[in-house]
């Protein structure tokens, strides 16, 4: 057997290898981690409603253990305060989230997405029936809505129409304090006029991980092959005498 390897392609190929690796196992880390999440909503929604912490604790709160758990909240909506919340479609259709102010009974407040209106219904005046009065119990699902990123628009405030749900920046605006650091998703229970539509909360978590990490494996696997093909060509590496 013959095994003299060229000093650079070998170089070269030990880091390039090196590197594959890596990221493949990086990705089988994130595939722990995904499925790990993916459990705990499982686990999450498979409960029954919570109700949320006493206002006192939520500025050392760690909201973690509470995102996509099922809560309920008694308080009176602000519908004065409302936000809209633009998305492309919903079913075909272009429209608004609507964010409420939940001033909770309890005390401190909750931002509730009540459900998507389409565009013809973002005036409140053309769903009077579905703004609540009076104390309400609302139940949904707690989420951490998603951040801005540099493709996200400012929110048109003269309008009211937004890109996303940023909690702080929406209590600070209504000068809403303490506010809750979830968002309450609102379920599908029916409001009355049909509006807003509740139930849009969204938890198709993509997991593209395992294919990613065999990806890589595999860029790895035939680097390692070109580096043998390349040096047998060349009779630098013979498997027989």
């Amino acid at each position: 057997m013959t095994f003299r390897p060229m000093l650079w392609p070998t170089l070269f190929g030990v880091v390039a290898l090196a590197i594959l690796i890596a990221l493949g196992n990086w990705q089988m880390d994130r595939l722990a981690w995904k499925e790990g999440l993916l459990a705990t909503i499982e686990a999450g929604l498979s409960a029954e409603p919570g109700q949320l912490p006493d206002s006192d604790s939520w500025a050392g709160l760690n909201p973690e253990p509470l995102r996509y758990t099922p809560a309920k909240a008694t308080g009176r909506f602000v519908h004065g305060a409302e936000v809209h919340v633009y998305i492309s479609s919903i079913e075909g259709e272009p429209g608004y989230h609507v964010i409420t102010p939940l001033e909770l009974s309890e005390g401190g407040w909750l931002l509730v997405d009540r459900g998507f209106v389409p565009i013809r219904r973002k005036d409140a005046s053309t769903r009077a029936q579905g703004q609540l009065e009076g104390e309400v119990t609302v139940t949904g699902i707690l989420i951490a809505p998603d951040d801005a990123n540099a493709f996200t628009p400012d929110p048109d405030l003269a309008k009211n129409v937004w890109y996303h749900r940023p909690i702080d920046r929406i209590a600070q605006l209504g000068d809403l304090s303490p506010v809750f650091p979830l968002m309450l998703d609102a379920d599908t229970t029916e409001n009355p006029g049909g509006y807003p539509v509740g139930g849009q909360t969204r938890l198709e978590l993509k997991n593209p991980h395992l294919g990613y990490a065999m990806t890589w494996y595999g860029l790895a696997a035939t680097l390692f092959a070109i580096w043998m093909a390349f040096h047998i060509a060349r009779g630098r590496i013979r498997l027989r005498s």
